[in-house]
Parts: C-alpha cells; structure tokens; sequence
C-alpha cells in the first residue's frame, strides 16, 4: 500500500510486469479519463434522482480502480453500487461524496506514479 494507503503498489507492479512503462503510464491515463467520465455520469443521475443509473455508473469504476490498485475508491464504488441497487435515494448522497475525493486522492498518487514510468519509457527508447 502507499503511504496514504489509497493505493496498492502490487498492482503497479502487475502493470509493470504486463506492458512495461509506457503500458503502466497508458493505463493510468485511462483510468483518470474514464473515472472522471463515469463520476460524472453518476453525478448526473444522481440529480436525475436515477439511483440504478448510479449503480450502473460507478459498476466499471471498481474493476478499473482494481487494475491500477485504487482500494478504496474500487471499494466504496462496490458499497455505492451495492447501496444503490439495494434502496437508493438521498441517503447515499455522501457515499457519492466519499466517492469522489477518493478518486481525486487516488488520482493524485496515480499522476506522480504516471509520469515517473512515462519519464522512464521515454528514457528506455
């Protein structure tokens, strides 16, 4: 894990192992792109008041958050999803919330992880 503990290094290094460091600062990028894509389109059904639109929403986010180690943002997109399918409405709102700074402290660790391997695959051609 990281020092912050949002992230689990192991799979960086499964990455690594995989494409090499271009592959590792490739996926990185999507995953920031994507993320925010898929947050946004739950923000928006959120407002819409479409809680299975949430679900559906934040589902990819896990296996995405998995690929590149984000813990905690793959698990509270699994309680969001979970929460949503189960009874949604107003109450999980702050789920949402938590959601959403995860992914932004995620991404911040990810985006120094990023450049460092793309520094290195530029520096491997």
């Amino acid at each position: 894990m990281s020092e912050s503990g949002q992230l689990d290094a192991a799979a960086i290094g499964r990455l690594l192992r995989l494409g090499g460091h271009a592959f590792v600062a490739k996926m990185i990028s999507l995953f920031g792109a994507y993320g925010a894509e898929k947050l946004k389109a739950a923000d928006e059904a959120r407002k819409a008041g479409n809680w299975f639109g949430v679900a559906d929403a934040v589902h990819p986010i896990k296996s995405s958050a998995g690929n590149v180690g984000a813990k905690r943002v793959q698990s509270l997109a699994q309680q969001l999803e979970d929460a949503a399918r189960a009874s949604g409405g107003n109450e999980l709102e702050p789920l949402l919330t938590e959601l959403h700074i995860a992914f932004e402290a995620a991404m911040a660790e990810l985006e120094a992880i990023r450049a460092t391997h793309q520094t290195a695959a530029a520096a491997a051609k």
